[in-house]
């Protein structure tokens, strides 16, 4: 039974899971799960926050390294998935600026 509005699975792991599922994917689903993110972001616990904007930032970084290393993959997927990312990561940011 949940507890709260919104549940995401026990400790809302399953929010952890769907952003990892994504991070990496060239298809519709990285814009879908950015969209889901920015919407539900109030809804998952704090603990269960602090890990996908982790995963989040240290998949940028390695995003960085590969493009700055000029790699044919990188672990963002394509420019307009990497954005997608990044727009989450503005999100947060914006978040953490206006939290009391």
């Amino acid at each position: 039974m949940p507890t709260k509005p919104f549940s995401f699975g026990r400790g809302d792991l399953m929010a952890v899971a769907a952003v990892r599922y994504c991070l990496g994917r060239m298809s519709y689903i990285v814009g879908d799960c950015a969209d889901w993110l920015c919407e539900q972001w109030p809804n998952i616990e704090p603990k269960m926050r602090a890990v996908i904007e982790r995963d989040i930032r240290e998949a940028v970084k390695r995003d960085d390294d590969s493009r700055r290393d000029s790699r044919e993959h990188h672990p963002l997927g394509m420019d307009m998935d990497r954005e997608q990312w990044l727009r989450v990561l503005a999100m947060i940011d914006a978040a953490k600026e206006s939290a009391p």
